[in-house]
């Protein structure tokens, strides 16, 4: 299996827009395999859906990584409403960054993990890469922030390490050819991750993952890759679930159709309804649980019975439930699996 992206070489793009650059399209990124699933014998992939972010205003890549991380712990956030959620720090009115995310997560009733690439010590890019895979094998899809090679860094003039970055997407999973019971990182260990921009799960080697950047103002350079993650910094949010009250509950994933692309309407398209498929597993057969739904952030998580959509026991470790009440894609809906 190769994962060289040979015919990507330095690749330009414009500073003030956070998205799949034109330049590149899904083909270009899925070349010499990269696209086709190595079948490695030890994997842990998150339940979510790849798609297309919105491309207005810098680039929705952020809120589009966000929502679609979301998906694998049971929720839906519409792109705007990941925006609405946190304060400006640059780039265009609420973009995401590395300077709000935390504030949107938050907000967002998130329960997560971060890099720290405020303190940890340069370079950062071996400790990055151990915590990604400790956040990948414990099933949390991550948020990560990468460079594209050719772009001048940091982006809106902002001081390192913020704007240290091109692009934001979601990566939902590893495999490798060793047991993922430790955080050692193995060059030929892979990651899945979406673009942002198609329908195709992107496979790539962590010893491929390093590029370089010479200063303030320079150019990364991703070698013979279109992206690579930053040296020496490194980016990353992961999912853990929801801020709950410590309730007990199970993982849950959310499907929503229909999925490749939520209306953008930022740029005047209207909202479509969703229908949401919720899947919980590690059940144990015998014992009943209570799924609930909220449609609101403030909502999120008060476990009254207005809010309960069915109770259910459990005759197998999965159990798969179909909601017959859509909901809005510019709004916010959260599901939980609750064991009585």
């Amino acid at each position: 299996m190769k994962f060289l992206l040979s015919s990507l070489l330095l690749i330009v793009v414009q500073s003030d827009a956070m998205s799949l650059p034109s330049h590149i399209t899904e083909e270009t990124l899925c070349a010499e395999g990269s696209c086709s699933d190595p079948d490695l014998p030890y994997s842990k992939v998150s339940v979510s859906q790849p798609g297309y972010q919105w491309n207005d205003a810098g680039g929705y890549c952020g809120s589009w990584a966000t929502q679609r991380a979301v998906l694998s712990k049971g929720a839906w956030i519409s792109q705007q409403q990941v925006r609405d959620h946190t304060s400006p720090c640059g780039g265009n009115d609420n973009e995401i960054l590395s300077c709000n995310i935390d504030e949107a997560w938050t907000n967002l009733k998130l329960d997560y993990s971060r890099f720290d690439f405020e303190t940890s010590p340069l370079p950062q890019t071996s400790a990055y890469k151990s915590w990604l895979k400790s956040q990948l094998t414990q099933g949390h899809a991550v948020a990560w922030m990468i460079l594209w090679s050719g772009q001048s860094y940091p982006i809106y003039d902002l001081p390192p390490p913020s704007g240290m970055y091109g692009h934001v997407e979601p990566v939902i999973g590893i495999q490798s050819n060793h047991p993922l019971n430790t955080t050692e990182v193995y060059d030929d260990d892979v990651i899945l991750h979406y673009t942002d921009g198609g329908v195709n799960t992107v496979h790539r080697t962590f010893g491929s993952l390093e590029g370089e950047w010479g200063g303030e103002g320079e150019k990364a350079d991703c070698g013979d890759y279109s992206y690579c993650i930053g040296n020496p910094y490194g980016f990353g949010w992961a999912v853990k679930g929801f801020l709950d009250s410590g309730m007990d509950t199970v993982p849950a994933s959310l499907k929503v159709d229909p999925w490749i692309s939520e209306p953008d309407t930022r740029s005047g398209e209207d909202p479509e309804e969703l229908k949401g498929t919720i899947t919980a597993t590690e059940l144990t057969e015998g014992v009943t649980y209570d799924v609930y739904r909220w449609d609101s952030v403030k909502e999120a998580f008060t476990f009254e019975e207005e809010y309960k959509k069915t109770t259910f026991t459990a005759t197998s470790d999965t159990f798969i439930y179909e909601d017959d009440k859509s909901f809005p894609s510019d709004g916010t809906t959260y599901y939980r699996v609750v064991k009585v």
